[in-house]
């Protein structure tokens, strides 16, 4: 049966159930859009940061796996499906519903989260609204301080968490039942409880997860478009016309090794936001296994989490003999955190379909003195030593630059620029994306935490500074790339001007239009 069979099928399967699905339903979960319950596409809009959390199928399906039924909606995704959908009409016919769930995992959500909360106690008023996170983490205590619309915070692992506390929703438990789940924040008497944070998932919790199944979710099938990596956009949109290129991201493992200063999940945030204090991987003959299912369900190409070139020799050698032994063809794409050895990239080309397969490189700055404060420990000629192997095997390629880092100035961003220029001249065109980004301040990150090391002064720190940073940002502005609400500054602001950087980039773009990133989409 070809992929697009399958999702035929399975959309007819979903035609078939959703009235089962919709009266089974005693939880409810709502991914939601940035922009709260108001958006709506167009060029007006900034993006809806439509990709769900890559945990949310296992919190989901460990739910359903104790007869707990769930039914979930993208808001986003059915407001791009449908431009009239409406969160509160939607929500009008979940009459059996008691709990309902809210991811608040990225800042961005921050306001759109809430927002949607605010439309839960609306419309079923006596629905208990439970978030999670690492956003709901870091600002456990300042959300349920500032927000009646929500009821509870799981921080951390919630996998047995979340299952307890549904549990006692819905059952009635105790009154005093809720003082032995591990990691929950809540109110009592119109204080705030946080208990322990005493649960964190090992490798066995992980691998007993089931990370695939998504079909709680209202047209899940046109949701794996949205999860693929495009490699070539021009083919992408002629697939389009018969069958959607499908993608899904995949957890392999949680925690990191590195402390990247933009990144709020580097290993110390993990360690304060989950207990975690060190990588903690799925089994390879698991993250096989899933891939073959994904395979099965038509996914022709999944992300994974972590860069496995960083989870040690012996991992990735086991994981790539597993897969190809598994008769498994399927398309990965991987994020190189540092430079992986060259036998790390022949073991790869030989054990995937090298066709929609892509790798991402993050130099983030030409200047190597910057690129190595922000956290990247590789050389430019240990980068051109890895572009020269992976042109060999005719790898797609991604290479992601930093904009507005710490350390980035007027006079750095000419290394920058010449760096680029450099590996579009040496890179096959055809297989390259250059993409400059520009960030935002992350909560815990390393910059956030000791911002005097990089140089910076924040700007953005508690919870209703982010909530006001997603309010002020939820339509497309030509300020996205200046120091307007990006959360930080140089301690000496005359040290550079982000507009006139921007610019520069963005005549460095003009003259390489066909090969360098084009304008994403709102989704």
């Amino acid at each position: 049966m070809t992929a697009g069979h399958l999702l035929n099928s399975q959309q007819s399967h979903w035609k078939a159930h959703s009235g089962s699905y919709q009266s089974a339903a005693q939880v409810l979960y709502i991914h939601p859009s940035k922009q709260g319950i108001d958006y709506r596409p167009g060029q007006e809009m900034g993006r809806a940061y439509g990709l769900f959390p890559l945990g949310l199928p296992g919190l989901i399906n460990r739910l359903r796996e104790n007869g707990i039924g769930v039914r979930g909606v993208n808001h986003s995704l059915e407001v791009e499906l449908d431009p009239t959908f409406s969160l509160a009409t939607w929500l009008s016919r979940q009459s059996r519903v008691k709990v309902v769930l809210i991811d608040l995992h990225w800042y961005e959500h921050s306001y759109g989260a809430i927002d949607a909360a605010r439309q839960v106690r609306r419309v079923l008023p006596h629905a208990a609204v439970v978030v999670g996170g690492l956003t709901a983490s870091g600002f456990s205590r300042q959300i349920l301080e500032q927000f009646a619309e929500v009821d509870y915070i799981i921080r951390g692992d919630a996998e047995q968490p979340l299952l307890e506390l549904v549990q006692w929703l819905l059952q009635g438990g105790p009154a005093d039942g809720l003082t032995s789940i591990p990691n929950l924040s809540y109110r009592k008497d119109g204080l705030v409880v946080e208990n322990p944070l005493s649960y964190t998932a090992s490798p066995d919790d992980l691998d007993r997860l089931n990370f695939v199944d998504i079909d709680f979710l209202d047209h899940y099938q046109e949701y794996y478009a949205h999860e693929y990596i495009v490699t070539d956009l021009a083919m992408a949109r002629k697939a389009l016309e018969t069958h959607p290129f499908t993608g899904r991201w995949l957890c392999n493992a949680r925690g990191c090794k590195y402390h990247c200063s933009y990144c709020g999940g580097s290993k110390d945030s993990h360690k304060v936001l989950a207990g975690r204090t060190d990588l903690v991987p799925r089994s390879a003959d698991k993250v096989v296994a899933d891939l073959g299912r994904l395979k099965e369900l038509g996914v022709i190409q999944a992300s994974l989490s972590y860069d496995i070139a960083e989870m040690g020799q012996d991992y990735w050698q086991d994981f790539f003999a597993r897969l190809r032994a598994s008769g498994t063809k399927i398309a990965l794409y991987d994020e190189f955190f540092q430079m992986p050895v060259p036998e790390f990239i022949e073991d790869f080309a030989r054990s995937v379909d090298m066709s929609q397969s892509a790798v991402a490189l993050s130099p983030l700055s030409g200047n190597e003195r910057v690129r190595h404060l922000n956290g990247k420990h590789f050389s430019n000629d240990q980068l051109f030593d890895m572009l020269n192997l992976l042109s060999q095997h005719q790898f797609y390629v991604f290479v992601y630059f930093s904009l507005n880092l710490p350390g980035e100035n007027e006079e750095t961003i000419e290394d920058t620029l010449q760096l680029a220029r450099d590996i579009y001249d040496f890179y096959p065109p055809r297989l390259l994306k250059i993409l400059d980004t520009v960030h935002t301040l992350d909560p815990l990150s390393p910059m956030a935490v000791a911002p005097e090391k990089y140089g910076i002064r924040t700007t953005l720190s508690s919870f209703m500074d982010f909530y006001h940073y997603c309010y002020n940002t939820r339509l497309g502005s030509q300020q996205a790339r200046t120091e307007l609400e990006r959360g930080f500054t140089l301690i000496d602001p005359q040290e550079r001007s982000l507009r006139k950087m921007a610019d520069w980039w963005d005549r460095e773009r003009a003259g390489r239009e066909a090969s360098w990133w084009p304008t994403p989409p709102s989704w």
